[in-house]
């Protein structure tokens, strides 16, 4: 299915008298096409999507897909093709009314079967429309970098050196390894680059300990750069051949875990794979709530320049720079005793009530803020209603909702489009309101029929579309609960809201706590319950590891914990899930079961010998447990965890070391894995002789 924008003339019919000549677009060479997927294929960001496509959803009140296509725009980019699986109807709509689109020849593949990248662009292959080059982007990006010098450089080895085999030049920028946060496992990537010639030697997630590389890899390319200090841009040249290898390869769905990996280390194809590195430039993509705080966070902070509001690059914005970094369009009604902060955006049409106070914000056009309402760290769609005496923090509130008078709405929830919260109302931390229900085509990738179980569950969620114990008794919406593929929506929390300040008042309360937690014992902190609550579960559930990895990762920024105290936690969690038995024999292979079972999830976070040495150090209070104290298992399991290469030795001989000196406890406990430590020690002083020898030689 192809749709053009009215009016627009393509090139083809410009020139329809001039057959057998080329078009003077681009001095005599075929347009630039790019190929723009709309559709994530996650569901990270439910339930906000049920009704809306992500790349419509605003950024600074404009649609997302707006600052991908001005990266188009500057790239030179004259043809275009939008893959759209989900929402197809509301994209097209958008893109037959999108003044942006008009600046290029527009066609829009409907794929609704597709659910994945692999299978959006193997659809994109079947319809023969790529004729030469081109550019492959996310519809969710917002990027002021250049992308000429990596075209540049792309037709350079093709053409100029006559490399038919460099097929993608994938786009990256810098990026500082300590203000990296990566909640999913594509974000967090580590790269060997060969210096002269640009070509990508390795390419790996960090969710192993370390950069592992194959040494096969330096045959062919002897200078090597380890790279830990890029980020994917999200960007990338492809030539025709690249969606030919995803239609014969019909397994590969991802650029990052197939693709790339699948043509790199093939002992088959020839084909290779390059990088370029932009030097300067801002490069954003939305796949959370929490990058859709940050990469607006970074938009008002005028990182991305010029892609910001009052430049009015976008749409029919009107907006203006009023100090200190409120951004505000014309047609907005402030009451004279509000208050709007900094970091703060505000569309046309607003109303903003007296004595109340905005600020970390954006709120949409057309909104109604009532009298003393406070808004902070907050997404206000357009047409929003919130009565007076309302507090709202760190949450969006999607569009024509309608919020009560002295409703309190606590950080990190979401309210969907059209919900409806009662006077009086408080909707906890963390919970997501939908009217919506999930679109028809959620978990049905085989069959879109619907059979007797459908029609029943869609009964009953007709039944549960109103929660009055939620919405109170004149509102209208439910909580929303994640499907088993909607997990990682609730992985990555927004993070707009400033930190709030401790008063003097609560600094007391915190003493008086503290005093009563030495009376009765030490409490348990927060993180520690929240890690052990998620490994129990998921344990005793049998739940995919990758999936508790990520639900632990987001706990760990969430808390601004380091993987050693993850791994603690784990470690310790999946020890105490063994049965108990009086057999010393059933606890030793209960133990090196369990080390075996989830040996995946543990080294995802036992990274460095620090890390791990957290983990044996609060392994020692599960096996002192009066439960398990009388089977000596300290051994056994260091044994375990060694032989799975969980822990180093460097670890255990760093625990041993320590450990020895503390306690009569710690020394009792070394004392009982002597035999593995004089092995360990051994084993190191052999490595020395024969590094001794080698040096001789």
């Amino acid at each position: 299915e192809t749709w053009r924008p009215r009016g627009f003339v393509t090139m083809a019919s410009k020139d329809k008298k001039k057959a057998g000549k080329k078009s003077d677009v681009d001095d005599g060479e075929e347009p630039l096409q790019a190929v723009l997927l709309a559709d994530s294929f996650r569901k990270r960001m439910a339930p906000i999507t049920y009704t809306n496509p992500k790349i419509l959803l605003p950024i600074a009140n404009v649609p997302i897909i707006e600052y991908t296509l001005e990266l188009l725009v500057s790239a030179g980019v004259k043809e275009l093709f939008i893959v759209c699986c989900s929402h197809a109807d509301k994209i097209q709509q958008y893109v037959s009314e999108s003044e942006s689109c008009k600046q290029f020849a527009v066609s829009i593949i409907v794929a609704p079967q597709a659910k994945s990248m692999g299978a959006a662009l193997r659809e994109v292959d079947s319809r023969g429309k790529i004729r030469g080059d081109f550019i492959l982007v996310n519809g969710d990006v917002v990027s002021n970098i250049k992308v000429e010098p990596a075209l540049i450089a792309h037709k350079k080895r093709r053409e100029e050196e006559k490399n038919k085999d460099a097929i993608l030049t994938m786009v990256f920028k810098t990026c500082n390894p300590r203000q990296r946060v990566s909640f999913f496992e594509e974000e967090d990537i580590a790269l060997a680059i060969n210096p002269d010639t640009k070509q990508l030697v390795h390419y790996q997630g960090m969710n192993r300990r370390g950069l592992q590389i194959d040494v096969h890899r330096f045959e062919a390319s002897p200078h090597v750069q380890a790279r830990y200090d890029l980020e994917y841009a999200h960007v990338s040249i492809c030539s025709p051949e690249v969606l030919c290898l995803f239609t014969d390869e019909f397994d590969w769905q991802d650029l990052h875990n197939d693709f790339v990996p699948g043509v790199m280390y093939s002992e088959i194809l020839s084909y290779q794979i390059y990088t370029h590195t932009a030097s300067e430039g801002y490069s954003g993509r939305v796949v959370s709530l929490h990058s859709y705080g940050a990469v607006t966070r970074d938009i008002i902070h005028r990182w991305s320049y010029p892609l910001v509001p009052d430049v009015n690059l976008f749409c029919d914005t009107s907006y203006e720079y009023f100090h200190p970094g409120v951004y505000k369009e014309a047609g907005v009604s402030l009451a004279q005793s509000c208050s709007l902060g900094e970091d703060t955006v505000i569309g046309s049409k607003t109303s903003v009530g007296e004595r109340a106070v905005i600020k970390d914000s954006v709120i949409g056009r057309g909104c109604s803020i009532g009298a003393g309402t406070v808004i902070e760290g907050c997404f206000i769609y357009p047409n929003v209603t919130i009565g007076p005496d309302c507090t709202i923090t760190g949450s969006i509130i999607c569009e024509d909702v309608n919020v009560g008078s002295g409703v309190k709405v606590e950080t990190n929830c979401v309210l969907g489009g059209g919900v409806v919260i009662s006077a009086d109302m408080t909707i906890s931390e963390g919970q997501r309101v939908t009217l919506a229900g999930r679109p028809k085509d959620d978990g049905h990738d085989d069959d879109d029929d619907f059979g007797d179980d459908d029609v029943d569950n869609e009964a009953k969620e007709e039944e549960m579309e109103t929660d009055v114990k939620v919405v109170g008794p004149d509102g209208k919406g439910r909580l929303w609960s994640p499907d088993e593929d909607e997990l990682e929506a609730k992985i990555a929390m927004l993070v707009m809201a400033t930190n709030k300040e401790i008063s003097s008042d609560e600094e007391v309360n915190d003493e008086e706590d503290g005093d009563k937690d030495d009376e009765d014992g030490p409490a348990m902190l927060p993180f520690e319950e929240e890690i052990q609550d998620i490994v129990r579960r998921g344990v005793e559930e049998g739940v995919n590891p990758d999936n508790i990895a990520m639900e632990v990762n987001g706990r760990k920024f969430a808390h601004d914990k380091g993987f050693g105290d993850c791994f603690a936690q784990i470690l310790r969690t999946i020890m105490y899930t063994m049965p108990e038995t009086t057999s010393r024999k059933e606890a030793f292979a209960s133990a090196k079961k369990l080390t075996t079972q989830w040996k995946g999830l543990l080294q995802k976070f036992g990274r460095s010998d620090t890390d791990q040495l957290l983990g044996i150090e609060a392994l020692e209070s599960f096996v002192m447990d009066e439960k398990w104290t009388m089977h000596k298992l300290m051994m056994p399991i260091l044994k375990a965890l060694y032989d799975e290469d969980i822990v180093g030795d460097n670890a255990i001989l760093d625990w041993a070391a320590e450990a020895g000196k503390r306690d009569a406890v710690g020394k009792a406990l070394v004392a009982e894995c002597k035999q593995l430590i004089e092995y360990l020690e051994e084993d190191d002083e052999d490595d020395d002789d024969d590094d001794d020898d080698d040096d001789e030689e």
